[in-house]
């Protein structure tokens, strides 16, 4: 009986190292003084539908950005600048075309979405950097010039708060919440809400699960692999909106979901993640006191890419 206890007290003392040697914690580091670049790509198409009329829309996106970290301050403060190196979008609306190559950013088309042109030249004018405290929380960011400030009253008022300062650092913010504080086990799960500002004053609050899927090795490095699913969306629009409508009533739902995170326990910080996302439902856009029934059909890809 002696033998029998002591096996099975050895039994779980096993299991319990063994529960604990599988944990994981996500651990951001910030390397100072490091180069780095960013690719970031993205594909959107939606098919809205108002009031039997059909508006088709797509854009294709590929951004490299390249990072450059300081060093610390005396208080702790760590600055990390990045600045745009090129920049290729292709957008289209209702069959007309634009395009704009950071290559030849003067080269113009006959597309109505040419009144874009003076906020992509501006972006990839403008260096932004990012200050994080001791604890490698945002606490401010910084831009070297007001990209508002050339763009025409109608453009202006429809990006313009996706460049308020505080609503860029909340945003950061977020993405540094992604990962649990706690330790985590291979399949543990954890949620997270978060707020799309997509211009205009329309914001899409998204409902997200993560689960951890465990370690894996890519290209001859270990990362740590995570999945998602997006859970609920909600679409809504702030007040003050540019948008000549306002919607009455929202059921949008995802369609169809997925995304992974490999995150670098090594560097601290997410070197690849992907994310796919097909949103469908019905709205209603009040015009002028007109109810126009609504239907949504869009679908989200995104890639970003960390290379050292």
């Amino acid at each position: 009986m002696l033998l029998r206890r002591t096996f099975l007290a050895l039994s779980l003392f096993g299991l319990m190292l063994s529960t604990a040697s599988a944990q994981v914690k996500f651990e951001r580091k910030i390397q100072e003084g490091s180069t780095h670049a960013t690719d970031v790509t993205s594909r959107t198409e939606q098919k809205l539908t108002i009031a039997g009329m059909e508006i088709d829309t797509s854009s294709d996106s590929k951004i490299n950005v390249k990072v450059v970290v300081g060093k610390r301050d005396d208080a702790g403060n760590l600055r990390v600048q990045e600045k745009i190196t090129s920049m290729l979008i292709s957008s289209k609306v209702m069959g007309s075309e634009y395009v704009f190559d950071s290559s030849n950013p003067d080269k113009v088309s006959g597309s109505t979405l040419e009144m874009m042109r003076p906020l992509h030249k501006a972006l990839c004018r403008r260096t932004t950097t990012t200050v994080y405290d001791k604890e490698n929380k945002v606490s401010q960011v910084e831009d070297d010039q007001d990209v508002l400030n050339d763009l025409p009253d109608e453009v202006r008022k429809l990006v313009q708060g996706q460049f308020d300062a505080e609503t860029t650092k909340k945003k950061a913010n977020e993405e540094l919440e992604k990962f649990p504080t706690d330790p985590v086990n291979k399949g543990d799960t954890w949620e997270r809400t978060t707020k799309l500002n997509l211009g205009a004053g329309q914001v899409m609050t998204v409902a997200t699960r993560y689960t951890y899927e465990g370690e894996i090795e890519k290209d001859g490095r270990k990362l740590e692999k995570i999945t998602s699913k997006v859970l609920t969306v909600d679409f809504a629009l702030e007040p003050g909106s540019p948008l000549p409508f306002t919607v009455k009533e929202s059921a949008l739902k995802p369609a169809e979901t997925k995304g992974e995170l490999l995150f670098d326990r090594k560097l601290g910080q997410t070197v690849l993640s992907n994310s796919s996302i097909k949103i469908v439902g019905d709205m209603t856009f009040v015009i002028n006191g007109q109810e126009l029934p609504t239907k949504l059909d869009l679908k989200m890809e995104n890639e970003v890419e960390t290379k050292q």
